[in-house]
């Protein structure tokens, strides 16, 4: 409780007129901090009868021995009449363990009467009320999670159901394996978002290993879905290759950047070397290529307990042929050689004990077969057990035209980089007044979801911004004429006005923030649209805060401001 509050409305239940007095008069000099309402009732009966007629109070102060009530029995009837009432039990004897078994039984804290009254009274009310004030908080996040659990279960078993029925024809049961990965997003984003804000809370360590847990299986479940979508669409052949030219530092970088974290997280080096002749620039798919790679070095880490994962690339020559090799070595527990020519069938793994410490779909690496080979390239293993594996992806090296050498890595960027990780890190490691010193401004979201309305807003204010919200595109617009926003973000999927046509509309309102998308659907196809309708850049849902520290950070050019620090 602030010292802004104005005033507190105080219940004292006890049947002693010199006791009633004392309180009044103490809680009376205190009114130039807060202004105590104070009514009294001498039994427990009284009591309950203005429970029932007023509903108002902000404390009770109870007395342990009244006329029609005694000891414990008189705090378990208060707490059941008045449950999200604090209760401060007043006792005239000075013993700890009526204290203690008073908490035990529903109070918040216990006070013994006499002259002490006047120097810890009101301190004592005030932290009461603050306590029940965070307890209350915590339970209502936690139902509202068990709530969101048992919608995603619902969301699940309906899955498998309709599952069953379109298991006849394998398109139509890729097509509905992919749009069951999008609607369990919506829940996922809220399961995983608001653990993540909980984790940062302070709490006991048993609460900090449950949040630990539903984050972790949150966590777990988005990768499920991510490799069925992605193997569904294999197999209905709806995977498009997009060649472009490929940096090839820049997304190593990238996937680099990505894998550190889980690397860290081991305590195991990820290293990344490259061979002189290894050009800079070839023509490939970049998308596929990069995910290739994550879905490899993700297995490296998962498997190894100690030592390092390294990516080196170089460059070989194949029937006069240039070719780009990429390997992805690790010191991990390896392969046995029996299992070699069957770790790329679908859901394989080694073997059941390994299944069951290192879970998974068994997907991975089959994807990640299908990929190189959509790509044109090819990917093969060595393997030793106890020594460690490596996975090889050889791909044409179809060299751009242009610079063949990495051009020199400057020392601004290298700083900017630097800086950019520390503001990741920083909110990794739950120092949010630092993060809300990097941004500021106003920011308007687009979201008809009324859990991901809270979850987004919430991240964005701990960043220090201040947010309004639309719950359609027609909103957005009517916002957009009332004020200027820094930002914008929007859900591609709202009702009366869908988040690609209220970005054109904005552009066409001569709006020039930066716009966000944010969208459940992870393919080229969604990023492209989402783009071409002029957003500035994307966040895929479940919204993850070092991706979203990263794009905002991008479209504000916030690495410029830094600059100057």
């Amino acid at each position: 409780m602030s010292q802004t509050d104005k005033s507190v409305n105080v219940l004292i239940v006890d049947d002693d007129e010199l006791d009633r007095r004392l309180v009044k008069i103490v809680l009376a000099k205190s009114a130039n901090l807060i202004r105590f309402n104070v009514e009294s009732a001498q039994t427990i009966t009284e009591a309950l009868g203005k429970f029932v007629k007023d509903n108002c109070f902000n404390i009770i102060l109870l007395d342990l021995n009244l006329p029609d009530g005694r000891g414990m029995e008189n705090v378990q009837k208060v707490s059941i009449a008045a449950p999200n009432v604090p209760i401060i039990v007043l006792t005239g004897l000075d013993d700890e363990e009526t204290g203690l078994e008073s908490i035990r039984n529903g109070a918040e804290d216990y006070l013994v009467k006499g002259d002490g009254l006047a120097y810890t009274l009101v301190r004592t009310i005030r932290y009461a009320i603050e306590r029940k004030k965070e307890k209350a908080s915590l339970v209502e996040a936690k139902n509202e999670l068990e709530q969101i659990n048992a919608r995603l279960l619902k969301a699940t078993a309906t899955a498998k159901e309709m599952a069953a029925e379109a298991g006849k024809a394998n398109a139509a049961k890729s097509q509905f394996l992919a749009n069951m990965s999008h609607e369990i997003r919506t829940p996922m984003n809220a399961i995983i978002g608001f653990s993540e804000v909980l984790e940062e809370e302070p709490l006991t360590e048993q609460q900090k290993e449950y949040i630990k847990m539903i984050l972790g299986s949150g966590k777990h479940l988005l990768r499920l879905i991510n490799d069925i979508l992605d193997f569904s669409k294999i197999e209905t052949g709806k995977i498009k290759i997009e060649n472009v030219e490929c940096d090839i530092r820049a997304m190593l970088a990238n996937v680099e950047s990505l894998m550190n974290p889980a690397a860290k997280a081991k305590k195991l080096e990820l290293k990344i070397e490259f061979a002189e002749d290894v050009p800079r620039l070839i023509i490939s798919d970049i998308v596929k290529l990069q995910q290739c790679l994550i879905n490899l070095v993700s297995n490296a880490i998962k498997f190894t307990e100690q030592g390092y994962v390294k990516i080196a690339v170089k460059q070989v020559e194949k029937e006069n042929k240039p070719f780009i090799v990429f390997e992805v070595i690790d010191t991990g527990i390896g392969i046995p050689a029996d299992k070699l020519s069957i770790i790329f069938d679908a859901f394989t793994q080694v073997d059941g004990s390994t299944t069951r410490k290192y879970d998974g779909t068994g997907l991975g690496l089959t994807i990640t077969k299908q990929f190189a080979g959509l790509i044109g390239g090819d990917i093969s293993v060595e393997s030793e057990m106890g020594k460690g594996s490596i996975f090889r992806i050889t791909l044409p090296a179809d060299i751009a035209a242009g610079q063949q050498q990495p051009a020199p890595e400057s020392v601004a960027d290298r700083q900017t980089d630097e800086k950019i990780e520390r503001i990741i890190e920083t909110g990794h490691s739950n120092c949010r007044d630092n993060l809300r010193t990097e941004f500021s401004g106003r920011v308007l979201v687009a979201e008809d979801n009324k859990t991901n309305q809270t979850l987004i807003k919430l991240l964005l204010e701990k960043l220090g911004f201040v947010v309004t919200i639309a719950a359609n595109g027609v909103e957005v617009g009517e916002a957009v004429r009332k004020q200027q926003f820094e930002l914008i973000f929007i859900d591609m999927q709202m009702p009366e006005m869908g988040g690609c046509t209220a970005a054109r509309r904005l552009r066409s309102l001569g709006v020039k923030a930066p716009i966000i998308a944010m969208t459940a659907g992870i393919d080229e196809e969604d990023k492209k649209e989402c783009l071409a309708a002029g957003c500035d850049d994307y966040i895929p849902k479940p919204v993850d805060k070092n991706r979203l520290i990263k794009v905002i950070s991008s479209c504000l050019e916030i690495t410029t401001m830094m600059s100057a620090g």
